[in-house]
């Protein structure tokens, strides 16, 4: 599989998650249909994949657990659940690429990078530095949803300049 295909495969359910967020307004009541279509779709999504035997993007697989985890939440009636998810908001998506990019750091730092096996140093520590900074920043504007999203991009901008660098160290 391609690339971009399988980028844009695993983007898929952070897109219908803003559409139906988008559709369904700021009622923290109203947070269900998001999230459950958002978690629907991020499980089909990281099944296929998985069943491919593709490797998940680690940035996009925290997105998707944090859309899974909320619908999950949501489903199961947590309380409160709705109202903490529209006070974080995006801040709450960064916590859990946090987790999974310290857990992923810590079992395989070159996955960080979403690079083959090897020495990655110094560069995968500097994007485990950068997703913690983006969380902090997202956590600080949380009440500018526009901010966050330009976040998430930024956070793809520094791994493929930190891969960048890694390769030319490597040669």
């Amino acid at each position: 599989m391609h690339k971009w295909i399988r980028l844009a495969f695993e983007l898929l359910p952070l897109q219908v998650f803003a559409i139906a967020s988008r559709l369904a307004g700021d009622d923290p009541e109203q947070a269900l249909l998001p999230y459950g279509l958002g978690a629907l779709c991020a499980a089909l999504c990281m099944a296929v994949l998985m069943w491919r035997r593709i490797l998940l993007d680690r940035l996009l697989l925290g997105v998707n657990i944090s859309i899974m985890l909320g619908g999950l939440g949501l489903y199961a009636r947590t309380p409160g659940l709705a109202h903490m998810l529209a006070d974080l908001r995006a801040a709450g998506v960064f916590v859990i690429i946090l987790l999974t990019a310290g857990i992923t750091y810590l079992a395989r730092p070159s996955a960080l990078l979403d690079m083959p096996r090897g020495n990655a140093e110094p560069w995968d520590r500097y994007m485990l530095y950068a997703t913690f900074a983006a969380f902090v920043l997202a956590f600080i504007t949380r009440s500018q949803p526009l901010i966050s999203g330009m976040l998430l991009a930024a956070l793809f901008i520094v791994r493929g300049s930190l891969q960048q660098a890694a390769h030319n160290a490597r040669q």
